[in-house]
């Protein structure tokens, strides 16, 4: 038994020896990039084509600008970290989750002008009509039962809990924790209840009950400080059309998936796991009870969540096995050699 060795007959193109080195090269381009990172190119095609297909205007412009910058930063971040092998670990792995992090929240940011600019209608009429023909009510009309000062501050904190529950796990998971499996798990399912959610939001377009019903409250919610800041954030950041699905459901509920799976073989992620979910269920409620979504909104968001949670591990157990078949390394390990190539050999 001997190593392969080239025959003259093998080097003219089209030669078994030039298609291995094409197929070398082509699995060297496309190690580049990950699971995540074709999601998030595909919510970027599909949203460029939205964009490109609305009336021409200002905002058209502006998206369009936010779309390929995007996709050139996402791009350029994952050939430096996975293709510029002799810069530093630490610098690649950096510059690639910081891009990473950018990327979702530019488009997230972006929503403000993009929602109105694809989809001017509203479908809140429709989202009321399955609530109502479901539930025989609105709950976020039940609620108000419940509007006195204290109810409300409870869940507006825990409202406003989102944004913080949503820094921990990316600091966390994807800053503090050692890079591996679990980081693929988490960025996977985290994309994609991003990339879809939004997505959705283009399909359905809505206000919400709290503006859509304005006129059937007996009055203002009765908040103080925390409904304040729940207030201020939504009128600064929010697009205002997005509500089906929930993603105020979808994301926490997401998480608390995610550490209630990582607490079967890690004991540290069991009290994360609880506070997780208990933050997850004040927050579902007061969706509705603030008057931001219908119940609708917030089953879809549960869905989103449960598909993001089992999409994720067959993704992540798919890519890692995949990765290894072509010589790349595992999606997040920016530390490690890169894999042997195998070694091909003929019995002798």
């Amino acid at each position: 038994m001997g190593l392969e060795r080239p025959s003259p007959r093998d080097e003219p193109d089209g030669s078994p020896r030039r298609r291995t080195d094409t197929a070398r090269v082509l699995c060297a381009a496309i190690g580049l990039f990950t699971v995540q990172n074709v999601i998030l190119f595909a919510y970027l095609l599909i949203a460029w084509s939205m964009v490109w297909n609305a009336p021409a205007s200002p905002a058209q412009g502006e998206c369009a600008r936010r779309i390929y910058l995007s996709v050139a930063a996402l791009v350029i971040a994952c050939y430096t970290a996975r293709g510029l092998t002799d810069l530093t670990p630490k610098f690649r792995s950096a510059l690639y989750r910081v891009v990473l992090l950018g990327v979702v929240l530019s488009n997230y940011l972006m929503l403000w002008d993009f929602l109105p600019l694809v989809r001017p209608d509203t479908m809140d009429d429709a989202l009321l009509r399955v609530d109502v023909a479901a539930l025989g009510f609105e709950p976020a009309l039940w609620f108000e039962r419940y509007n006195r000062l204290g109810v409300v501050e409870w869940f507006s904190f825990f409202y406003f809990s989102y944004f913080f529950v949503c820094f921990g796990y990316m600091a966390v998971v994807v800053w503090v924790n050692r890079l591996g499996r679990q980081t693929t798990e988490f960025a996977i399912g985290t994309v994609l209840v991003l990339s879809v959610g939004q997505l959705l939001y283009t399909a359905v377009p809505a206000y919400g009950p709290g503006r859509y019903l304005a006129q059937s409250f007996h009055g203002p919610l009765q908040g103080a400080y925390f409904w304040g800041c729940v207030s201020r954030t939504v009128e600064a950041g929010s697009a205002m059309k997005d509500v089906f699905p929930s993603l105020h459901t979808a994301v926490p509920v997401w998480f608390a998936s995610f550490a209630a799976h990582r607490a079967r073989r890690d004991r540290r992620w069991r009290w994360p796991a609880v506070l997780t979910t208990f933050v997850a269920a004040n927050i579902i409620v007061s969706t509705m009870l603030l008057r931001w979504h219908y119940a609708i909104d917030v089953l879809a968001g549960l869905l989103l969540a449960w598909f993001a949670a089992v999409a994720s591990r067959r993704l992540a157990r798919w890519e890692e096995g995949w990765r290894v078949s072509i010589g790349r390394r595992p999606a997040w390990s920016f530390y490690e050699p890169m894999p042997a190539p195998a070694t091909h050999v003929e019995s002798a």
